[in-house]
């Protein structure tokens, strides 16, 4: 789904997966993959190739998101997030999931606010 996008926006720039590959740090290979949908597209990766060809990271994301299509905002605000903090982000992204999925799972009448009050 991304690749197709990725390599669109690429071409648009007239800018070789060469040129891209080496200005955000991964190999030609790495991006060829990306762009043909045979590897994940990770969110460090996203920002990077985003600012490597001059655009907001959320412009990456086709516009048939459907229900997540309110996430380029956000997508967005974390290409402002300086590179070497990403993987920080990720991990506070990785625990509000897991907790979501926690409260979700949980029936109803036992649900109860866990981040109420600081101690």
């Amino acid at each position: 789904m991304y690749g197709r996008v990725l390599r669109q926006l690429r071409e648009s720039k007239a800018r070789t997966q060469a040129e891209v590959a080496r200005s955000v740090g991964i190999s030609p290979a790495q991006l060829a993959r990306l762009e043909s949908n045979q590897r994940g597209l990770y969110v460090e990766d996203f920002i990077r190739i985003a600012e490597a060809l001059g655009e907001k990271a959320g412009n990456l994301l086709p516009n048939d998101l459907g229900d997540i299509g309110h996430l380029k905002p956000l997508i967005d605000r974390l290409a402002t997030v300086p590179i070497e903090l990403l993987p920080r982000v990720a991990t506070i992204i990785e625990k509000v999931v897991r907790l979501t999925e926690e409260i979700s799972a949980e029936p109803q009448t036992q649900r109860t606010p866990r981040l109420k009050t600081r101690r």
